[in-house]
């Protein structure tokens, strides 16, 4: 996965030089979850794993967008993301990790008609703290779970984007985390604990400037 970044890396660096550079903004919705051995994370007053269910949050960054041919480009991203996931319960409270995220996408586009792009690439996740949410009735409780989840998360990013005019697009991505981010039980009580940043996002992109 190294090679796989510094070569992405690599060759849009030294395709930068010739390559026209727009910059510009995103956001949108994201739907993140939890994967893995989720069922651990959060169980009723019986101890019986519950797991976990997407949630709806948001994104926000910049971009720079380097064309290297007509149809290839490259794209790195520096993106605000919330993430984390909805807790399943089997009552009428409500449960949810928060996680505040900053990705650094590194993407590849291919232009595969006049407008549509498809893009793959890397993705470098920092956690910046997370909480859990629970909502009983009235009752509203966070408990800070920073300490829960590893800092560092890589994944892999897939999508498409569409560019409804020069400055426009919308576009939608599939997240995959490769990283175990558990935290919650130390190594050597569960080394079998995995959990792996899972998620959908969709949104609108808009070029500020061209260089």
């Amino acid at each position: 996965m190294k090679k796989l970044i510094l070569g992405i890396a690599l060759f849009g660096g030294l395709s930068a030089a010739n390559a026209q550079i727009d910059l510009g903004v995103k956001g949108g919705l994201n739907f993140p979850t939890l994967s893995g051995d989720s069922r651990k994370i959060y169980s009723d007053s019986q101890g019986n794993g519950l797991g976990t269910k997407l949630r709806t949050d948001f994104y926000v960054g910049g971009y720079a967008h380097y064309k290297i041919t007509d149809q290839i480009s490259f794209q790195p991203e520096l993106l605000y993301s919330k993430q984390g996931a909805g807790l399943k319960t089997n009552d009428n409270s409500k449960a949810k990790f928060v996680t505040h995220n900053i990705n650094i996408p590194l993407m590849g586009r291919y232009e595969i008609m006049d407008g549509l792009n498809v893009e793959f690439g890397p993705q470098l996740g920092f956690l910046v703290s997370a909480k859990m949410k629970t909502e009983e009735g009235k009752t509203d409780t966070k408990i800070k779970a920073t300490d829960n989840f590893k800092t560092f998360d890589f994944g892999l990013n897939f999508g498409a984007a569409y560019k409804i005019t020069d400055e426009l697009e919308i576009n939608a991505r599939f997240t995959k985390g490769l990283s175990n981010i558990n935290d919650y039980y130390p190594t050597g009580i569960d080394n079998n604990f995995k959990l792996t940043n899972t998620y959908f996002s969709v949104g609108v992109a808009y070029k500020l400037a061209e260089m």
